[in-house]
C-alpha cells in the first residue's frame, strides 16, 4: 500500500488538482445545474490525499463554505454542498479515501450550535457509494422538466407583478426560508446572483411581497442570442399558496420567453414537491432525463473544528 497523508489544499496544488480532476474516471463537479465552467477546486473547505513518496496528489474533495443566511430559523443547520471530488483509484479504496478526506474537511469548519448539513447531488454510482459509506442518506431527488412551445392561455391576475430591486432581497430571502426546507434555501447572497443574471420578478398582494420568480436566458450562439431559458427559482409564501400566484409568476416567465422567440424552457424541482410537479405538468412541462438523488449528512457543530 502506498503511504499517504491528508492535508488541506494549497494554491500551489491547483495544477495537480486540475490534472487529477481531468484524468480520473472517479471525478465529480457540481455545476449548479445551470452554469458550466472550470471548477474552483480550492473554494470552501477541502482536503487532498498526497503520496508521501512522490508528493503526487491521489485524491481530493472540496465543499462550498456558504455564508449562513440570516433568514434561516435558528434551529436550521448550515448547508455545505459538495463541489468537487476526484480519485486516482476506484472500488473500496476510493470509498475509504473519500471517508477520510470528508472527515478531515468537515473538521475545518468552526463549531456552531446549529450544526452543518452536508449535501451532494449526484447520479454517479461510485460517489453515491462513497457518500453512503461516509454516513450520508438519500433524502430526496431532483426532477428535470422541459416545455416546448405551447400557448399559455389566460391566467388569473391575483397579484401585482413588478421587477425585483436589490432592496427587496432581504424580504425575498425570508419568503424563501418559509417556502423551502433549509436544504433548498437561497439567502441574500444567492439572490444577488439571480438579480444580476436573471429576469427577476416579485409578486405583491395588498402591498405585501408574497413571492418571486427568476428566469435565466441561455445563449445558443444564434443571431437572436438565446435559444432556451430556465426558470431557476419560483417561490410563494406558504400563507398564500393555493391562490394561483405561483402559476401567475410562472406564466409571466413563459410569456416573456415567448416574446423573445424562445420556445424551450427548462426547470427542476424536488421529487417530494407534489404541488410544484402538478403545477408544471398542468402547463405542459414534461419530465426529461432521470431523477438525480440528493444525499445528506448532518454533522453536529460540536464535531467541527475545536
Amino acid at each position: 500500500m502506498i503511504p499517504t497523508s491528508i492535508r488541506a489544499g494549497r494554491l500551489e496544488d491547483l495544477p495537480e488538482l486540475q490534472r487529477l480532476h481531468a484524468s480520473s474516471l472517479r471525478c465529480y463537479y457540481y455545476d449548479d445545474l445551470a452554469d458550466s465552467g472550470e471548477p474552483d477546486l480550492l473554494k470552501g473547505v477541502n482536503a487532498v490525499l498526497v503520496d508521501r513518496h512522490s508528493d503526487r496528489l491521489e485524491g481530493f474533495v472540496t465543499f462550498d463554505s456558504l455564508r449562513r443566511s440570516k433568514a434561516l430559523p435558528a434551529s436550521a443547520p448550515t448547508r455545505v454542498p459538495l463541489r468537487a471530488a476526484a480519485f486516482s483509484v476506484g472500488g473500496a479504496a476510493s470509498r475509504q479515501q473519500f471517508r477520510s478526506l470528508f472527515e478531515h474537511a468537515h473538521r475545518q469548519l468552526p463549531p456552531q450550535p446549529y450544526g452543518y448539513l452536508f449535501c451532494a447531488l449526484t447520479e454517479q454510482g461510485w460517489l453515491r457509494a462513497s457518500l453512503q459509506e461516509s454516513g450520508f442518506d438519500r433524502l430526496d431527488a431532483v426532477l428535470f422538466y422541459e416545455r416546448k412551445s405551447h400557448s399559455v392561455g389566460t391566467v388569473c391576475q391575483t397579484a401585482a407583478l413588478r421587477p425585483a430591486q436589490l432592496s427587496d432581497l432581504h424580504k425575498l430571502a425570508e419568503i424563501d426560508a418559509a417556502a423551502f426546507e433549509p436544504l433548498w434555501h437561497m439567502g441574500v447572497t444567492e439572490l444577488q446572483h439571480l438579480h444580476r443574471d436573471c429576469r427577476f420578478e416579485i409578486a405583491e398582494l395588498a402591498g405585501s411581497t408574497v413571492g418571486y420568480s427568476a428566469l435565466r436566458l441561455m445563449s445558443d450562439g444564434s443571431p437572436r442570442g438565446f435559444g432556451s431559458a430556465q426558470v431557476v427559482r419560483l417561490a410563494v409564501h406558504p400563507a398564500v399558496q393555493g391562490r394561483g400566484i405561483g402559476r401567475q409568476l410562472l406564466v409571466a416567465c413563459l410569456c416573456y420567453a415567448s416574446q423573445l422567440g424562445i420556445n424551450r424552457v427548462f426547470l427542476n424541482t424536488q421529487e417530494s414537491n407534489l404541488l410544484s410537479k402538478k403545477l408544471y405538468e398542468s402547463l405542459n412541462f414534461k419530465r426529461r432525463g432521470r431523477p438525480v438523488p440528493v444525499l445528506v449528512k448532518i454533522v453536529s457543530g460540536s464535531h467541527a473544528r475545536h
